[in-house]
């Protein structure tokens, strides 16, 4: 269950990542790589399925760190979600 004032109609997330559950699941376009980061960091590229489905783990996270969701767009990486860290 998302945080009550996040839009869900613009949340590509399922649930909350915190930092007792540092796990990210959500929808984006389908057989589509994605590249996820914390703190902007080195990104991780993340494949989604045929239905849009996409999984990724973080070894940690601290409450205020910004995990940032990209798409390539030609040889830049554009942010389509910046998810704060609450609890």
């Amino acid at each position: 269950m998302r945080y009550s004032d996040i839009n869900p109609a613009f949340d590509p997330l399922l649930d909350n990542i915190t930092t007792a559950q540092p796990h990210a699941i959500g929808v984006f376009a389908p057989e589509t790589e994605i590249y996820v980061s914390r703190n902007n960091e080195a990104r991780q590229v993340v494949m989604t399925d045929v239905g849009g489905l996409f999984e990724c783990d973080f070894e940690f996270l601290f409450v205020g760190d910004v995990v940032n969701f990209y798409v390539k767009n030609g040889t830049d990486y554009d942010v389509f979600l910046a998810e704060q860290i609450r609890e």
